[in-house]
């Protein structure tokens, strides 16, 4: 479409054929809509992006880092949140955006804003935090970056996706309250407060019905309720029922071209299940998007040192420093210094699926240490990427160790533990770095641990360690803001986004995480330190946690409240001898009414800089609505009368001041629960309380028991003849190009063919029938995948039925 006498949108809409509006509303060749030439509407180009922009040089929808054309790789979103500065996400969200024009692309699929609802979710290093307002606050912030430079932002995974094992086919039953106090809340701030061009639905179900079709998610939610309007797509392959999903508000099917959904419409509309003004609104909607990027969409020169240089900052500010006896900084000149562990020379800086960035160089803690000639012995410890331990590397590790000043060990997970497309089973470091970790102890050295990992885990020998520095996934420039960290160049700042409890079993979700594809959300509102605080749990790290090479102290707090808004004033001075940042974070610890709470919410934070003996007076504040609650009697958010505290912590387990606040303007408590629930609920349950069904208002769903059905996952049907055989047909391919790439000599190109066959390896065994048709752009046609599973439910006719069936007229746009 061009600006010269360009048509309008309905001009638009009602000058196509059918054909040609059923092939808007999918996509084409992988990362492509489909566009219309005889009338100027052109192709948009969508790619990954949370952490860079991935754009493949291909339309084989590839995973690997030689496939994809060089770009910033920026830390990921958790080391991102944990800066607790949004201004850098809207810096990073810009850069981002710039590159994203400069390559042409039009939508951004970032960022990915659902909530850590378990350490072990194998994704939770592409998200902010277990916290909806931190996840919030970040994700409008990025959001408001991108969409500065003209590129679209969709936010994603619409919503309650907190799992991958089972996210093609799982049914996450949450509670109302829950799902719009704790799953909902970010994207809500989202939507109203950065406006985001589009909004990816999750794979999976939410009770009972496919994110992809739920029309109360997707339309009286999202839109009639919040507000929103712009394009809801889906995640690929996310499509159950594609004539469900535009009645319910789905407008764009990704990566589309199968031939099944298009005759589906069709047939749709000509039969009256689909009304045509349902369809052209629709359709409507993905010519908006069309027309916003095509003016919106001026690619501006990209400074490239510029990004790298912000890259360095976010991953400085990003690294919280969780443990120091003092032994942190290190002088650069100091002599005995041992450095060990592979992650020194080849640090794990990103996650690995589809957020796999390509960055034009990287810079590793150990070129960062030999740019600043520093002396140290190296030895490596360990290989990440191998699934067998070493004894040559580990013995000569200890071994160089013996007699050393301070060992800095470099270690966390690999993207053989920790990915998308695959969860967690345990908090664990891999053996070879525990085994590792244990005999530099027992040597009695004094070990600093350096963390990359997108995700809590176990730290052996804890008390034991003189430090210990988390980098998260600190992007391409980790080994710089490492060195800075370490020798002391700068100050760590960064504070958790999440909790680390003491080991997986000690999660909020633990008594249901990734037991079936019923996914119950049997903690309800008791997500993270909401539970931990409220059942009194023993955790590693508390949510909000980080040291520094400086002291802060807060005092005299005061609170007030003016139109409808808390306000709170402190005194935050820097007592130490360097200059520093202090996270201020203000909970708000809740009334003791008739409905059951967390013990206390964070409602407000701020970074605060200050020179070495500098003070400054802090206000924050926010809405006191803020402190509703959403009642499942009412459908709607209730502000509670009573007593309330604002607290001035830092952390959610350090509260430093706390001043009363009253709340006059609301309503009595009252509780909207059968007693059943509230005493059920009264503390956070440790396991699934026989009053979750009465919560939910209807009994548990079981799981499935079909054994190879079209939502049944790979995995699950090898048990069976035919499951098992296509399975094995399945990973045959992958699997070799796995072992292939074990098999080649030690490099980083290896490391990189390890990782995207890894990712794809691991992920197969939870794909359906369904999510393999709507995903492989006509690779496996319905009729064979609906054949396969009537087959194996032992109906031979019917199956046969649908091998040679065409299910509808061969579509060819018109």
């Amino acid at each position: 479409m061009t600006d010269t006498a360009a048509p309008s949108i309905t001009d638009l809409v009602a000058q196509l054929t059918l054909d040609e509006k059923v092939l808007l509303l999918e996509g084409v060749d992988s990362w492509n809509t489909n566009g219309i030439p005889r009338l100027g509407v052109r192709r948009l180009f969508l790619t990954d992006g949370p952490h860079g922009v991935r754009k493949v040089r291909s339309d084989s929808g590839a995973f690997g880092l030689a496939e994809a054309e060089p770009s910033t790789a920026f830390p990921t979103s958790t080391t991102l949140a944990k800066t607790w500065d949004p201004a850098l996400a809207r810096e990073v969200g810009a850069a981002i955006g710039r590159e994203s024009a400069a390559l042409g692309v039009d939508v951004l699929l970032a960022p990915g804003v659902n909530i850590m609802r378990s350490p072990l979710c194998g994704r939770n290093f592409e998200y902010f935090s277990e916290d909806p307002l931190v996840a919030g606050v970040f994700g409008a912030a990025f959001v408001q970056g991108v969409q500065s430079t003209g590129v679209a932002a969709s936010v994603k995974h619409f919503a309650a996706n907190s799992n991958e094992d089972y996210r093609f086919v799982g049914d996450s039953v949450v509670d109302e309250r829950a799902l719009r106090e704790i799953y909902l809340r970010a994207f809500e701030r989202i939507v109203k407060d950065a406006a985001p061009a589009t909004v990816m639905c999750a794979y999976n179900r939410l009770n009972g019905t496919f994110c992809s079709e739920d029309r109360e998610l997707l339309t009286d939610i999202l839109r009639d309720e919040w507000g929103f309007d712009g394009l809801v797509m889906t995640d690929w392959g996310a499509t159950n029922d594609r004539v469900a999903g535009i009645v319910a508000g789905c407008e764009l099917d990704m990566p589309g071209g199968v031939e099944h959904n298009r005759t589906e419409l069709l047939s749709a509309v000509h039969d009256g299940r689909l009304p045509e003004e349902i369809l052209d609104q629709a359709v409507a909607r993905v010519l908006s998007l069309v027309e916003r990027c095509t003016h919106d969409h001026e690619a501006a020169p990209v400074d490239a040192a510029a990004h790298g240089a912000l890259a360095t900052r976010v991953a400085v500010e990003g690294a919280v420093l969780l443990a120091n006896d003092g032994t942190l900084p290190l002088a650069a000149s100091a002599g005995g210094l041992v450095v060990i562990g592979e992650q020194f020379e080849r640090m794990r800086y990103q996650g690995a699926g589809s957020s796999l960035i390509s960055p034009p160089a990287t810079v590793s803690p150990r070129r960062a240490f030999d740019t600043r000639s520093v002396g140290y012995r190296y030895a490596r410890g360990y290989r990440s990427l191998d699934v067998r331990g070493d004894s040559d590397l580990h013995r000569e590790a200890v071994e160089a160790a013996r007699d050393a000043e301070t060992v800095l060990f470099f270690g966390g997970l690999g993207d053989l533990e920790e990915s998308e497309g695959f969860d967690r089973s345990s908090m664990t470091l891999p053996a070879a770095q525990v085994e590792l970790l244990n005999a530099l102890v027992d040597a009695g050295a004094r070990v600093v641990l350096v963390l990359s990992t997108g995700s809590p885990v176990e730290i052996p020998r804890h008390d034991e360690l003189s430090a210990v520095l988390l980098l998260s996934l600190p992007g391409m420039n980790g080994g710089e803001a490492a060195a800075r960290l370490l020798f002391g160049e700068e100050g760590p700042s960064g504070r958790l986004t999440e909790s680390w409890p003491l080991t997986a079993a000690d999660a909020s979700c633990q008594a249901d995480y990734d037991r079936s594809a019923i996914a119950a959300y049997y903690e309800s509102i008791y997500v993270g330190y909401r539970f931990y605080d409220a059942a009194g749990t023993a955790l590693r790290y508390p949510f909000g946690h980080g040291l520094g090479y400086t002291e802060f102290v807060s005092r005299d707090l005061e609170v007030t409240i003016a139109d409808g808004r808390v306000i709170a004033s402190v005194t935050v001075a820097n007592t130490g001898e360097r200059a520093g940042a202090e996270v201020v974070q203000v909970y708000v610890r809740n009334n003791r009414g008739r409905v059951f709470k967390a013990e206390k919410e964070l409602r407000v934070f701020e970074k605060v800089r200050l020179a070495a003996g500098a003070s400054r007076r802090v206000t924050l504040e926010f809405p006191v609505h803020d402190l509703a609650f959403w009642s499942v009697e009412e459908h709607d958010w209730v502000l509670e009368d009573g007593e309330y505290e604002v607290l001035v912590a830092a952390s959610a387990a350090d509260v430093r001041l706390s001043a009363p606040l009253v709340v006059e303007e609301g309503c009595a408590s009252r509780s909207p629960y059968p007693a059943s629930v509230d005493a059920a609920y009264a503390a956070p349950p440790t396991s699934i309380p026989a009053a979750f069904s009465t919560l939910i208002g209807r009994r548990l769903p079981v799981a499935p028991t079909e054994r190879f059905g079209m939502q049944t996952r790979l995995g699950d049907a090898r048990g069976t003849i035919l499951g098992g055989l296509f399975l094995r047909a399945v990973m045959g391919r992958v699997t070799r190009d796995f072992t292939t790439a074990m098999a080649l000599p030690d490099s980083l190109e290896r490391d990189a063919r390890v990782k995207s066959a890894h990712f794809v390896m691991r992920m197969m065994p939870a794909m359906s029938l369904r999510a393999m048709v709507m995903s492989s752009s006509g690779g496996l046609p319905l009729p064979i995948a609906e054949g396969l599973s009537l087959l194996s439910a032992g109906h031979p006719v019917r199956a046969a039925r649908a091998f040679l069936s065409r299910g509808h007229r061969p579509f060819t746009a018109r």
